[in-house]
């Protein structure tokens, strides 16, 4: 239907709340599966602001209103500045309690302090 005024996003983190996608349900080449359905596929370093912003104004500026709709695949880390929450899918929906929500805002105000 020439759907040409969406951009939608999408997590790419390897990992959902059992493990790592491979492992519990590989999803494949998204790239190639959003562009066999008529999408304009950008991908970028989701833990980059600059990325994220440089992309979306990409995204606006040079995809909208080109007769498809846009999608965005966003190549992430969970837990991304927070030591001990990277690398594993074990915070996925749990909540840290005192003392690691104080460690992981310390660590997470010297990543992006300047944000």
């Amino acid at each position: 239907h020439k759907v040409d005024n969406i951009i939608a996003t999408i997590d790419v983190n390897g990992r959902q709340i059992d493990g790592v996608t491979d492992d519990v349900m590989p999803l494949g080449d998204l790239r190639s599966k959003f562009e066999a359905f008529g999408w304009e596929v950008l991908e970028m370093d989701g833990s980059s602001f600059e990325s994220v912003i440089s992309t979306l104004q990409e995204a606006k500026e040079n995809h909208l209103g080109k007769g498809v709709p846009v999608i965005i695949l966003m190549k992430t880390e969970m837990g991304e500045g927070v030591d001990f929450m990277m690398g594993t899918h074990a915070w996925h929906g749990v909540a840290p309690n005192d003392e690691q929500l104080e460690d992981a805002l310390t660590q997470l105000e010297e990543t992006i302090g300047d944000y």
